[in-house]
């Protein structure tokens, strides 16, 4: 297996130029970092010499793998039964930039993912300096931590030292939104693989705190979902506000004016939600940092469609496997058909 990646590298550099042959290089080289020195989890567990917290978390995991296969549909495989501490804080670095008035995340080429709008690297400096040459050319950049990611089958995913201190909830949350890409990945579509994964991982995980009999942490759970949800909703109304924008006539000086006076005000939002509700305190923060084009479409990857699954599984009264079935019909549609099938869907009553 570790032979793919540099006969993967070799035909990258036939066809690439040399930003393309410097990325994959440090991607395989990231990659070949991630298969070293692995440990066994169940070996861990057995060890009485292993600190007490980390045992726990990795029991979770094993029971999350469990739970993944037995009762959501979500094959691990191999994923999750080795360990792999990382001497730093993610496990990639990720870059989105978009238009300075563009609402859309720029892509680039990838083999099996085909088009995507991001670029993610194993060394922030790394990611750091490609973001800078991306500003230079005139584009809203966001840079933000990974703690995982998925190889989509092509290794066998680990549990990195980047995520095992988590909570319960998004522990299991990430591992199921990460075994969803494993179940179904739509080449070319971010939006869609990653909208379908956190709403798959969101019912998972309250499937999963029901079952453990956690009626308080399911409770906190669906408080923080919905949290999520307002939070999500601001950002696609600003994108909609600055779409409009966008397409009007304005000069440059004119529609710069009013971008920073669109963004400021989804700033104002967030900032009063904080006041009436402490629960927001991160939302509060991430309010502080630069908000532009990048930042607010990648988190629309994330979250715009996911209304979308959610009625689907609602339709299918919560059953997974017939939910599952009907995602993988829409998957197949022409893109232009996919996204008018996932609209009617939104819009059904």
């Amino acid at each position: 297996m570790n032979r793919i990646i540099p006969v993967l590298l070799t035909l990258l550099m036939l066809n690439g130029g040399c930003g393309t042959i410097a990325y994959y290089k440090q991607a395989a080289a990231g990659q070949g970092q991630m298969l070293c020195c692995r440990q066994s989890v169940e070996k861990m567990v057995a060890d009485s010499s292993q600190p007490e917290a980390l045992t726990d978390k990795l029991k979770l995991v094993l029971d999350l793998r469990e739970y993944a296969r037995d009762e959501l549909g979500l094959d691990p495989g191999g994923n999750y039964l080795k360990y792999k501490s990382l001497d730093r804080k993610f496990a990639l670095w990720v870059v989105y930039a978009a238009p300075e008035f563009d609402v859309d995340l720029k892509s680039w080429w990838y083999p099996v993912a085909g088009r995507f709008t991001s670029r993610g690297w194993f060394s922030e400096s790394g990611a750091q300096r490609f973001a800078d040459r991306l500003r230079k050319q005139g584009l809203d950049v966001h840079v933000g931590g990974a703690p995982a990611y998925s190889t989509l089958g092509w290794f066998d995913d680990p549990v990195l030292s980047t995520f095992i201190e988590h909570s319960e909830t998004d522990l299991a949350e990430l591992i199921f939104h990460e075994l969803t890409h494993r179940r179904l990945f739509l080449s070319g579509d971010a939006t869609f693989n990653e909208s379908f994964a956190t709403a798959t991982a969101r019912a998972g995980v309250l499937r999963w705190l029901k079952s453990r009999g956690k009626t308080n942490a399911e409770s906190r759970y669906r408080a923080e979902c919905k949290r999520v949800a307002t939070f999500v909703s601001l950002v696609l109304k600003t994108r909609s506000s600055l779409k409009e924008l966008y397409q009007a006539d304005h000069s440059l000086e004119a529609m710069r004016k009013q971008k920073a006076s669109i963004l400021q005000e989804l700033k104002t939002q967030l900032l009063a939600l904080h006041a009436e509700d402490s629960e927001y305190s991160g939302l509060a923060r991430w309010a502080k940092r630069p908000i532009n084009n990048a930042n607010l479409a990648a988190i629309a990857v994330y979250y715009r469609q996911v209304p979308v699954f959610e009625r689907l599984l609602k339709n299918n009264d919560g059953d997974l496997e017939k939910y599952f079935v009907e995602v993988k019909s829409l998957s197949k549609l022409a893109r232009e058909e996919r996204i008018g099938r996932m609209e009617s869907l939104l819009h059904e009553k």
